[in-house]
């Protein structure tokens, strides 16, 4: 983790980590130099290679650079955090704090252990002192956004249909929270002036910058303010080639795309999804992680006009929420590895791994991997009492998982994982 600060703070200085400039060929030069110079036979050479008994050896060796060393980073993302009166219910506590560490506690190696972690934040972290409200319009509490760091998230994705559930106000609050208590966090998607809807969000990790952008295909029917029309990214005012090029211009390697878009409950991508992503890998994506429909859906590849292979995760469902029914129990962690080598940028791999929300008003809720959760869990998961839900069970989500992801999903492991 002190690995993504250190980064962090380089980037934002301006000032790139100072990296060793010794390459092959200077140290076999420096040993040959030594060897000649202990003979007596050390002699000017502006041609930079060297004569000896059996010909000229340096001037043809290969020179690896920095630039060229492979340098990788995973970047994850899981689903909609969407704050029911439930989720922030299970993190109070009897002297009036909230803490929702919890959430986060079975995953925490996959949050930590991984250069860039993203989650969605389909709700507004206003916090307390505006109000906490659930569906239509949600205000949550931003120890939500505290537990999020803790657990190791770089990036909050925030532009939702939620977005505006409280208006200006409510992104302004948030992002006057996430300025104040946590900095180093990436929100993009919202903002509150023109110049920070401006801004290319971007992290660096291990040498390689990668910019993260975001848009949502709706604000649930609630305009866009007149006199804020940069608040919300959306998706059918987006100029998607601007956005990209001057992401590359400010120095992005990669581009992630998180679009929140498609149809709630639904198990396969709309033909607006469809259009959408063809017009983000024509501008420039490298990878597209959408949300939204608050349920899973598959998984696809798409080639670029450059012949980049771009991972499309056309959903990843709902990461804990209180939308007590079965199919919203089941959602996705999407990780890729982003690799740059000799100049040339790819995503090498890409995994989605099936997770099941554990409903409960306790530190009990919580989320765990399909390949974890046992039937025991599921007895006690509480969306058993719900209407409908009785027969909720582990099986039933292996099976819709299967079902969902189709080909090249290792039902036995529990993970569809796949090497570009």
């Amino acid at each position: 983790m002190a690995g993504k600060a250190d980064n962090f703070t380089a980037m934002q200085s301006g000032h790139a980590t100072a990296r060793s400039g010794i390459t092959r060929r200077g140290l076999l030069a420096g040993a040959l130099l030594g060897v000649l110079g202990a003979s007596g036979c050390a002699a000017e050479n502006p041609t930079g290679s060297w004569s000896t008994g059996s010909g000229t050896i340096g001037a043809d060796l290969a020179v690896v650079t920095d630039s060229e060393k492979p340098a990788r980073v995973t970047v994850m993302m899981v689903g909609d955090m969407l704050v029911h009166p439930g989720v922030w219910m299970s993190g109070e506590r009897d002297d009036g704090t909230r803490n929702y560490d919890h959430l986060f506690a079975n995953l925490a190696d996959d949050f930590s252990g991984t250069d860039i972690a993203m989650v969605n934040q389909e709700t507004i972290l206003g916090g307390a002192e505006h109000g906490l409200s659930g569906y239509p319009t949600f205000n949550s509490p931003q120890e939500l956004g505290d537990a999020e760091v803790a657990a190791g998230v770089d990036v909050s994705i925030s532009a939702t249909n939620h977005a505006l559930d409280r208006g200006f106000a409510g992104i302004t609050w948030a992002l006057e929270y996430w300025r104040t208590k946590h900095p180093e966090i990436l929100v993009p998607g919202i903002a509150d002036t023109q110049d920070k809807a401006d801004e290319i969000p971007m992290l660096e990790r291990n040498g390689v910058k990668v910019a993260i952008l975001n848009y949502t295909e709706s604000t649930n029917g609630i305009p866009i303010p007149s006199d804020a029309p940069f608040c919300v990214k959306t998706l059918g005012e987006a100029d998607f080639a601007s956005d990209m090029t001057r992401a590359r211009e400010a120095g992005a390697e990669f581009i992630v795309v998180c679009p929140h878009w498609g149809t709630e409950y639904v198990y396969k991508p709309t033909e607006e999804q469809i259009r959408w992503a063809s017009e983000l890998v024509e501008a420039g994506a490298d990878v597209i992680i959408g949300t939204h429909p608050h349920v899973l859906e598959p998984v696809e590849v798409l080639d670029g006009p450059d012949g980049r292979q771009v991972p499309v995760f056309w959903s990843l469902g709902n990461y804990i929420s209180w939308q007590a029914e079965k199919p919203r129990m089941v959602g996705g962690m999407a990780k890729v590895t982003l690799e740059r080598r000799g100049g040339e940028c790819r995503v090498v791999d890409y995994s989605l791994t099936p997770l099941v929300s554990h409903l409960a008003l306790s530190p009990a809720m919580s989320v765990y991997r399909l390949a974890d959760y046992t039937e025991e869990l599921a007895a006690q998961n509480a969306v058993r009492s719900m209407p409908g839900c009785s027969n909720f069970t582990v099986a039933y989500c292996r099976e819709l998982v299967a079902q969902i992801l189709g080909e090249g999903y290792d039902a036995e492991a529990c993970q569809l994982a796949v090497t570009l």
